[in-house]
């Protein structure tokens, strides 16, 4: 006889319709994912009780990137840890915590165990787990973009700095007016916390004579040295820098063991790192342009090529006003000043973003041959090829995973990357250049029928150079690689403007270009 099954409750639990034994298996493979991620994850996550405040987990990638053993977090409170310690990250901001829920910092420095400095991006969460509030701390390492995105800000204040610099050398009508102009340059466009130049006299006792002094406490040089031989007081950045001819530089005051003499003086006016850029004088004599700034880790390898460019440009004013001859000689310099600083820039932006500083290049070495195709001068030649190097510029405001992302942009950020004509304007437009750099750049994305944007000009409106570095720009885009698309192909690319020749795209410039691909064998180079 068969026994019908019984009939359940609608009162029954959920619990009590799941065979346990399927419960306990689901249990433990949910428990094996969540610690194979949290093993294997590419970021550091710590574990913390929302209550105490004491770590109670920590995975390896973490381990790895602070240095610290399992056991030297666990138990301790975050402040605790040596990495985070005189950070932000404090009893306040656990209290902070625990009423917001979140908590986050883009760019927060911490310092390894071993000493060296790192940039993370920083996010705290709470969320409850079985009834019980976790902290959960997602820890990134930045320090690669941090330090592009640093050394490309740098460059560009560096830019304007040298810019008005090279003003300064036309300007000035004696040496004293143009050693302050450059000093205070330093520290008003290009932020140091004070800036002074000296003279070494060659006399027996090698004395350092300061003649320009500008910035924070500038009326007080006793964190200077007075001297420039090679004793214990004149092994300093300084002395070193006029010993040898080279720049040297002291990373952080407040642990090198060389500037222990004016250690005290030098913190007590905010100044934590120094770099000395020698420079000679018409009669042999060594000078030095001397910055000090209040940051540690200052001096990156762009700042300092510029650095030496602006003392260059320094010795050669003193020179031209002791000498009165020099005004052509200045003009070539300015020249290859600005252009060696926008290939700066745009060696800069290729730390960044490789896609961008590849395409901008191929996009200039195109605009060149369209250019020369259509007759332009030699002049407006270069100014065309410059304007097009640094053209996407712009792009140093989008987020690096936006310019990178591997498929077809939202509406929300294709409308941030369309700001770019505009934020590469506004970057360039108050340095001086001899060609219209800033007004090529934010209109290189404009259309003569007005489609274009940001300001939708038409016609006569936009600029022969900024044609043909539409032109030029979306030839490259589609003949190339993208991270979302593989590339159209050339023949593709000439076909789309051929299509757009006299309606968005100007047909001058498109028939030089089909010139130059198909009659001239032009091909766009890796």
């Amino acid at each position: 006889m068969t026994t019908r099954p019984q009939k359940r409750s609608h009162t029954d639990s959920a619990e009590d319709r799941v065979d346990p034994s399927t419960t306990d298996h689901a249990l433990r493979v949910s428990e094996a994912r969540y610690r194979r991620l949290f093993e294997t994850a590419q970021d550091g996550i710590l574990l913390l009780n929302a209550e105490t405040a004491q770590i109670e987990d920590v995975n390896p990638f973490l381990i790895d990137l602070l240095g610290y053993s399992y056991d030297e977090f666990l138990g301790k409170k975050l402040w605790e840890i040596g990495a985070f310690k005189d950070t932000a990250l404090s009893i306040d901001v656990f209290i902070e915590l625990r009423a917001t829920r979140c908590v986050r910092y883009d760019n927060l420095p911490l310092e390894r165990k071993d000493g060296r400095r790192i940039s993370v991006e920083y996010v705290s969460n709470i969320y409850e787990c079985a009834g019980t509030d976790v902290i959960q701390c997602n820890i990134r390492d930045n320090t690669t973009r941090h330090l592009a995105e640093i050394a490309l800000s740098t460059t560009t204040r560096a830019l304007k700095m040298l810019s008005e610099s090279n003003v300064a050398l036309l300007s000035s009508k004696s040496e004293a007016t143009l050693l302050t102009e450059y000093c205070r340059i330093a520290v008003e466009t290009g932020g140091y916390r004070m800036a002074y130049v000296g003279f070494a006299h060659t006399e027996k006792d090698q004395s350092l004579q300061t003649v320009a002094l500008y910035g924070h406490k500038a009326g007080d040089s006793a964190a200077a040295p007075l001297t420039w031989a090679e004793t214990t007081p004149g092994d300093d950045p300084i002395g070193r820098a006029l010993r040898s001819g080279h720049v040297q530089f002291s990373e952080d005051i407040s642990t090198d063991p060389v500037m222990t003499p004016w250690r005290a003086e030098a913190l007590a006016r905010g100044y934590h790192s120094v770099i000395a850029v020698p420079f000679a004088l018409p009669s042999g004599a060594m000078a030095c342009l001397i910055l000090y700034s209040e940051r540690r880790d200052a001096w990156s390898d762009p700042e300092r090529t510029l650095l030496q460019e602006m003392a260059a440009d320094l010795a050669f004013g003193i020179a031209a006003l002791r000498t009165a001859a020099a005004k052509m000689q200045y003009e070539q310099n300015l020249q290859i000043s600005l252009e060696q600083t926008i290939q700066v820039i745009a060696d800069t932006i290729e730390e960044r973003d490789a896609y961008t500083a590849g395409h901008q290049r191929r996009v200039a070495n195109l605009c060149t041959r369209i250019a020369t195709e259509l007759g332009l001068s030699v002049d407006r030649l270069r100014g065309l090829h410059l304007a097009a190097t640094i053209h996407d510029l712009g792009k140093i405001s989008i987020p690096a995973e936006i310019l990178a992302k591997p498929r077809r942009l939202s509406a929300m950020e294709f409308g941030l990357i369309k700001e770019h004509p505009t934020i590469g304007f506004e970057i360039l437009k108050k340095v001086i250049f001899p060609w219209p750099i800033a007004t090529i750049i934010a209109q290189h994305h404009e259309r003569i029928d007005g489609s274009g944007y940001p300001l939708g000009l038409t016609g006569d409106a936009i600029l022969l150079e900024s044609k043909i570095l539409a032109v030029a720009d979306v030839v490259e885009a589609m003949a190339s690689h993208r991270p979302y698309r593989s590339a159209l192909g050339l023949e593709a690319a000439l076909d789309e403007i051929t299509t757009h020749r006299g309606l968005t795209f100007d047909a001058d410039v498109v028939d030089a270009c089909l010139r130059v691909f198909r009659d001239r064998g032009y091909r766009i180079e890796a």
